[in-house]
């Protein structure tokens, strides 16, 4: 049987390459970890400051709101991973593309978001709403600071510079002050002090007295983002997760791209074995084919 040419080889290579990153992306979106196990690497992250690994269990609560502990998710819009840092923090922070972002690890995806929030904190919203104290009446915790940070430091300011929590809200309602309740189920604690950072979760209680019109509620009565209220629907009326049957489609996909292009190659292979086509015919096909299943990969990376 005569060999395949070199090119030919790095070309079969660099393809199975894409296809075993495009795989591993997909079964590691199911995989879960908990609070707990958030709280840990935030411990053991060489970028977090003593503030953050004080406040690990926050963080921990704060990773289950945000994604309910799933590594490789993706939010539809902007946001990947179990702290759903977006594309351009993925890009800056983790230095890697966000389809590969979403096959790190939990320390990996920890340490990305540790060192953007370590430098947040050490902006002004954050340390303004520190030394408030007391905001819109209700005590600065852990919880309030961290939520401040993920919503975003401006959003954060304009929340400040407004005197009450309703000064922000994001496209599903949320609010900073909300975050702040839901990571605790509605408790925020003692203040914290620039020297003394408190671990959160414990105080007096706290109920905002404002709710978004559009406020989707879940089973115990609280408010779900509305994507996830629409996950929800979904799941309830097919018995399949959104998450699930794109994992599958996607890898129905591939399965299609690999087998269609594969058969063509073993063609051109063939009628190359054969002496009818010369070799320089034969690898610009081989070079074509793969053209065909990168644009098919990246345009899936993108959905």
């Amino acid at each position: 049987m005569t060999a395949l040419p070199s090119t030919l080889r790095w070309l079969i290579i660099a393809l199975l390459a894409v296809a075993t990153l495009m795989l591993a992306r997909q079964s590691h979106a199911q995989d879960r970890v908990t609070a707990a196990d958030v709280a840990n690497a935030v411990r053991n992250s060489p970028h977090a400051s003593p503030w953050l690994r004080a406040n690990a269990d926050a963080v921990g609560n704060l990773a289950m709101f945000e994604s309910g502990g799933r590594l490789g998710i993706y939010n539809g819009s902007c946001c990947f991973g179990v702290l759903q840092l977006n594309t351009q923090n993925v890009k800056e922070f983790a230095k890697v593309e966000p389809a590969v972002f979403q096959t790190w690890s939990l320390q990996q995806q920890v340490d990305a978001w540790s060192k953007l929030t370590t430098q947040m904190l050490a902006t002004k919203p954050p340390a303004s709403l520190v030394a408030l104290g007391k905001f819109d009446g209700r005590t600065v915790d852990g919880n309030l600071v961290l939520s401040c940070v993920q919503l975003g430091v401006g959003n954060c300011q304009t929340m400040i510079n407004s005197g009450k929590c309703t000064g922000f809200a994001d496209i599903n309602g949320t609010t900073i002050c909300t975050m702040a309740d839901k990571m605790t189920g509605g408790s925020s604690g003692p203040a914290p002090s620039p020297g003394s950072p408190p671990i959160a979760g414990t105080g007096t209680s706290y109920n905002p007295s404002w709710t978004p019109s559009s406020c989707v509620r879940d089973g115990s009565g609280g408010c779900m983002s509305m994507n996830a209220a629409i996950a929800a629907g979904f799941q309830s009326g097919s018995g399949i997760s959104m998450a699930k049957l794109r994992s599958i489609n996607q890898m129905l996909l591939v399965v299609v791209t690999l087998l269609v292009v594969g058969s063509a190659m073993l063609g051109v292979w063939q009628r190359y074995a054969r002496g009818v086509i010369a070799t320089a015919d034969l690898l610009l096909y081989m070079k074509r084919g793969l053209i065909v299943v990168c644009m098919v990969f990246v345009v899936m990376s993108l959905f």
